[in-house]
This record gives C-alpha cells, structure tokens and sequence, in this order.
C-alpha cells in the first residue's frame, strides 16, 4: 500500500515552504550562467578523442577565454589538462565547459553573455498537491535495459525495481530506473502522463526518487522538465514505454511559457 505524507499540519506547512523555496531557487537560476538558457553549442567527443579548446587557436575557439582546456573523453569520464575527470563544470571565464558523458560524450559550452538568458521564457508549475507525494515499497527488478535518448541512441539502465500508487483513484505502476553510465548514480523516474503536450513538456518530465528505510519517496511535486525543453543542445533520455500512462498527473514542472524566438528556436 501507499500513503501521501506528509500527514502533520505543521509538516504539511514545512513541505510547502520547502517547496516554494525550491520554485524560487529554480526561477533565479534561469537567468544564471548555468542556465540551460546559456548554453551556446554541444561539440560530440568519441572515447578516445580529444578536444583543444581555447581563446586563439584550437578545435573550437571561445574568445575571452583565458586559457586553453583540452579534454580527452575515456570509457569512464574524461581527461582534462591531463588529469581524470569525472563529468564536470568548468569554469572558463565567460564560458562553462559542461562535460557530459552518458556514454556518448559531448561537451556543452555555456555563454554567461549569450542572448538567449533574455529571452522570454518563464518556468512554471501545478499546485503543490500533497497526495502526489508518494511513499511505496519497490518490487524489486534487477533486470537491465535501455531508453531513448533526444541526441543519441539507446542508453543503458538498470531497471531497479516498480512501484504501485493510485492517482485519482486510478491504478498505476512505474519502473524505477538507473542510468549505467560514468557519474550517475541516482534512481530517477522518467514518465509522460496524461497532460504530456497538454499543459506539460512533451518529450515527458523526470523525479528523482529518495530512499526512506524500506520504502521510496517519489514526490511528483518536485517533477522537473529536462534541459531539452529549454535549450537543443542537451541530450535528455526519453521516458521508457512502462512509464507512459493516461492517467494526468497535475504536479510539478509544466511546459514553459516560451515566446516565439525564445530558447533557441
């Protein structure tokens, strides 16, 4: 069985302050310079390959950096300067350097200047709705698989276990996966429902789910779109076939409001 929490006034008024504080974290990034807003160009490195990048001369020249940075993606991270590296920010001036691996490295280069952190876009959400946040025991799976991705082919997961839960009365079972890949260890839902390119982003959303003892949290409240829904140059994974249900689920993330030149398109 599942049961929403909290169940306490007090610790149902801590939740949503704790939740508005989130949105309003998320609201005065948008417009930080590592904003998926920034982001100015995604440069695809196979294992093995190498890329100079640099203010001058080099396979991809940034002006104003102020230094060179050569990047060596490998199996299992990268190779910055030399020294390994896990997936990693770094910081180049008035760029980032996002080293993104997911077994199909890339590294995204984000502009604190770029044009497009003044564009019209506005993050928005549902009504906090206590009920969606959902406690559960996993029925463990253990199996592995694949999802889609938006800027690649298939991605390794370990399908690690599905949850029962009702929304409106309605049954629903959701597989708990994680990605195989260098730097990620969290178990995330990745699912569209019934209001997916109706009122939410159409690819689908994603919430990360917390462990508590013997039972789960998967709090819709805090589902998020991925950076695809604001910027082309982000590879996002697509929810899987088991996670794409009718049933409209009215929390977290909507689709932004985006005027028709904002975010890059």
């Amino acid at each position: 069985m599942t049961r929403p929490t909290p169940e306490s006034e007090a610790a149902l008024i801590a939740y949503i302050q704790k939740l508005e504080a989130h949105r309003e974290r998320i609201r005065g990034a948008l417009r930080g310079p590592t904003s998926s807003l920034a982001a100015i160009a995604r440069h695809e490195l196979p294992v093995g390959a190498t890329l100079r990048i640099g203010p001058n001369t080099g396979d991809v020249v940034l002006p104003g950096m102020p230094r060179d940075v050569v990047v060596r993606a490998t199996e299992d991270g990268f190779v910055v300067d030399g020294a390994p590296s896990g997936p990693t920010n770094i910081d180049a001036g008035r760029y980032n350097l996002r080293l993104s691996h997911q077994n199909y490295p890339a590294v995204v280069v984000l502009d604190r200047e770029s044009p497009h952190l003044s564009d019209d876009v506005e993050r928005r959400w549902w009504p906090i709705d206590p009920a969606l946040r959902i406690r559960a025991r996993v029925e463990p799976d253990g199996t592995r698989g694949s999802i889609g991705s938006t800027a690649s082919s298939e991605r390794a997961v370990e399908r690690v276990g599905w949850i029962r839960f009702t929304v409106d009365r309605a049954p629903v079972r959701m597989l708990l996966t994680r990605l195989l890949e260098p730097g990620s260890a969290q178990v995330d839902v990745y699912f569209r429902d019934g209001t997916t390119g109706h009122g939410s982003y159409e690819v689908g959303r994603y919430v990360d789910v917390e462990s508590d003892g013997e039972e789960v949290i998967v709090d819709f409240n805090f589902a998020y779109n991925p950076a695809c829904a604001l910027s082309p140059y982000y590879n996002c994974p697509i929810p899987p076939i088991e996670n794409r249900i009718d049933v409209p689920i009215r929390a977290g993330e909507m689709s932004p409001l985006v005027s028709s030149e904002a975010a890059h398109r």
